[in-house]
């Protein structure tokens, strides 16, 4: 019971007693506070990035032509963390891919590293892919 009780008091003490920390003021004062971005420099790199979008759009179609250059490329765009800007572009260029893929697969011997990117891009954005070969 005396521990508790002790315990109990130390605990108030504690409380009641709180030191300041007595902080010097900061060297950077509140200049990121206060920061404001110059509006016409911001359209000017919103025009840049719609500009890049473009151009990354136009490097994805043109990759189509290429199975596997296309599942590279949209492998890179996931792994950059750009690709929820060309979401449907990515879904319909994956969607073709899935539905010639047995075709796809008969004409070329691709080696170990694409069939896996291949299942694993695939995999990732929900197409159902099967783990051993249909006989």
């Amino acid at each position: 019971m005396e521990i508790g009780a002790d315990l109990a008091a130390n605990t108030n003490q504690q409380n009641n007693s709180r030191r300041s920390g007595n902080f010097p003021p900061s060297l950077w004062g509140c200049s990121f506070a206060s920061f404001s971005f110059p509006k016409t420099e911001f359209e000017s790199y919103s025009r840049q990035v719609e500009e890049l979008k473009e151009n990354v759009k136009d490097m994805l179609i043109k990759s189509k032509e290429d199975p596997v250059e296309n599942i590279e490329f949209i492998n890179l765009l996931c792994r950059l963390g750009v690709s929820y800007h060309f979401d449907s572009e990515i879904e319909n260029n994956l969607t073709e891919i899935f539905d010639d893929l047995p075709n796809l697969l008969e004409k070329h011997d691709y080696d170990l590293y694409t069939l896996s990117l291949l299942f694993r891009v695939l995999r990732q954005h929900g197409f159902k892919m099967p783990c051993g070969i249909p006989q």
